[in-house]
C-alpha cells in the first residue's frame, strides 16, 4: 500500500505488474464483461452514455487531485495524450450529440484505447494496486466502451468523416510537437514510442522515419473499421432490392 499513490515518475524500480500478467488479464476480462453488459442493455443508451461520461470525467479528476495532493503532479499528467483528448470528446458528445464527435470517437478513440489496453506500457512500471494503474486501465476501458455503445445504439460510421478528422489530428500533432519541446513531455508519442508498446518497437527499427508509422498504422486500422461496415451495408441494400425468388 506504500506504493498506492505513487506515479510512474516516483515509484521504485521493479514494482510493475508486467504486461500480460494476471493483473493485466483481469482488466481485459473486465472490459469484455462491461462490453457484454452494455450490449444487452443498449436500450438504455442515453442513461448508460451519461454514466460513462460522468465516470470518465471523475476518473480524470481523481488522477489530478491525487497527484496534486501528494505533490507528484507534473506537466506529463496534462490530458493532452491522444487518448486523454477522448475524455473531452466523450463529454462534448454527451452534451451536444454532434455526429462528427461520434465519428472521432469511433475513428480515433476506439482503436487507440484498445491499443493501450492491449499494450499497457504503465504495467511495466506500476503495480496492480496503484491509483495511477487503476486510472489508466479504467479510463481506457470507459473510452473504448463509449463508441461501442454508440454502435450498439445504431450509429453507422462514415469514411467521409476522415476528411475532417485527419487534418484535425495533423494540426494537433504539430501543436504537440512545439508543446513537447517547451515542456519536455511526449504527448501523442511524437518524440518516441514510450516504454513498451508497438510504437517503441517500430521506433527501434524505423529510427528517424518513426513518425511515418502513424499514417500507416491509421490506414491499417481504418480499412477494416470502415470497409467491413460498408460491405455489410451494400449487401443489406442489395438484399432488399433483389426480387424475391419464385418457386414452382
Amino acid at each position: 500500500m506504500n506504493d498506492f499513490l505513487r506515479t510512474e515518475e516516483t515509484i521504485g524500480i521493479g514494482k510493475g505488474m508486467g504486461m500480460f500478467s494476471i493483473g493485466h488479464v483481469f482488466w481485459i476480462l473486465l472490459f469484455f464483461i462491461a462490453l457484454f453488459l452494455i450490449k444487452h442493455h443498449r436500450s438504455k443508451q442515453k442513461g448508460l452514455s451519461s454514466v460513462i461520461a460522468i465516470l470518465i470525467a471523475a476518473d480524470e479528476i481523481i488522477k489530478h487531485v491525487s497527484a496534486v495532493i501528494t505533490g507528484q503532479w507534473t506537466c506529463s499528467l496534462l490530458p493532452l495524450h491522444i487518448c486523454s483528448l477522448s475524455v473531452f470528446a466523450v463529454i462534448l458528445h454527451r452534451i451536444t450529440g454532434k455526429r462528427i464527435i461520434a465519428e472521432y470517437l469511433y475513428a480515433v478513440s476506439l482503436p487507440t484505447a484498445l491499443m493501450a489496453l492491449a499494450f499497457p506500457e504503465w504495467a511495466s512500471v506500476l503495480p496492480f494496486c496503484n491509483i495511477m494503474s487503476i486510472h489508466s486501465f479504467s479510463i481506457h476501458i470507459l473510452i473504448a466502451l463509449y463508441p461501442c455503445l454508440l454502435l450498439y445504439g445504431g450509429f453507422r460510421p462514415s469514411a467521409k468523416s476522415l476528411q475532417i478528422i485527419i487534418p484535425f489530428i495533423a494540426v494537433m500533432m504539430i501543436l504537440m510537437h512545439f508543446l513537447n519541446n517547451a515542456l519536455g513531455t511526449d504527448f501523442f508519442f511524437i518524440n518516441g514510442g514510450g516504454k513498451d508498446n508497438p510504437l517503441k518497437w517500430i521506433e527501434a527499427y524505423a529510427g528517424s522515419l518513426y513518425l511515418l508509422a502513424f499514417p500507416v498504422l491509421a490506414t491499417i486500422c481504418w480499412i477494416p473499421m470502415y470497409g467491413i461496415p460498408c460491405i455489410m451495408r451494400e449487401k443489406a441494400i442489395a438484399g432488399k432490392q433483389s426480387p424475391p425468388k419464385r418457386g414452382w
